[in-house]
């Protein structure tokens, strides 16, 4: 695994890959809120994965990227600005995307705006379609709204949450261990878009994102764990013929907690559709 920094303006974006070689498909690994890079470390574990660019960035607020000098530097269009300008800076032709929570709202947004035509092929793990999903975002919120999040984000989230109730998971110590180097002012920004985003329009389903992850035409899929995802959530799915893949027992972070079984599905559907 090769480390590297892109600077975007003022910024330094925090990058893991292994080479990248213009001839050869690249993946995109995108993490979610208060994660990092981390969250996609075993891509580089497997051998057979190293036919492919293996691109693991930590977003601008999040793991060894630098933070912003503004708020509007953490809003989901800086985020997927920044993304499009490091596949260009790589010169990325032939790109798939993976995008986990938080991480597939923005590559939701990239897959839906893509006028070079370069992403082929598109993976949610659990992004947000719904208004159903949005626990530790609307946790947030009301911790905001009641003047306290500090005491929430030390105390109910990272301590009582994500240490005691997750740490026993593989994923839970590694979202610990990324949570150390979040800049809360990303978090608290991106928890405000991401309820904002996913509850805002009329009728039965209020994610803006849910729908542009239906009107994206490349071939994509939706993987979720059965541990974690809503009832309403998949029945959005269902009723859209959206493609998903089950990972039974699973909670929110499949691709870590049953990693060999995520990755070789992975790595089976992308061939397929090559």
């Amino acid at each position: 695994m090769n480390e590297a920094y892109l600077r975007i303006d003022d910024k330094l974006m925090y990058c893991r890959h292994n080479g990248v070689d213009p001839k050869r498909t690249s993946l995109l690994f995108v993490h979610g809120l208060g994660d990092s890079g981390l969250s996609f470390e075993d891509p580089f574990r497997y051998k057979n994965y190293n036919k492919y660019n293996i691109i693991v960035p930590d977003l601008i607020g999040y793991g060894r990227s630098s933070g912003s000098i503004n708020k509007r530097g953490y809003s989901y269009s800086a985020h997927v600005k920044n993304l499009r300008r490091l596949i260009k800076e790589l010169d990325i032709k032939n790109l798939i995307v993976i995008g986990h929570s938080m991480g597939g709202d923005l590559t939701t947004l990239l897959c839906a705006s893509d006028p070079d035509g370069i992403i082929k092929k598109y993976v949610c793990i659990e992004g947000d379609v719904t208004q159903y999903d949005l626990t530790i975002s609307r946790a947030a919120m009301k911790a905001i709204e009641k003047d306290r999040f500090d005491t929430w984000y030390e105390n109910d989230f990272k301590t009582k949450l994500v240490w005691n109730k997750l740490g026993e998971l593989r994923s839970g110590k590694i979202y610990y261990a990324s949570l150390a180097f979040c800049r809360k002012t990303a978090f608290i920004e991106n928890a405000k878009e991401l309820v904002k985003r996913n509850t805002s329009l009329d009728g039965k389903h209020k994610s803006e994102i849910g729908k542009k992850f239906v009107s994206i035409n490349v071939p994509k899929i939706f993987c979720y764990g059965t541990a974690s995802l809503a009832k309403s959530t998949l029945k959005f799915l269902e009723e859209n013929n959206i493609p998903t893949r089950a990972f039974k027992g699973a909670g929110h972070c499949p691709m870590t907690d049953c990693s060999d079984q995520f990755y070789k599905f992975l790595y089976e559907w992308i061939k397929s559709k090559e």
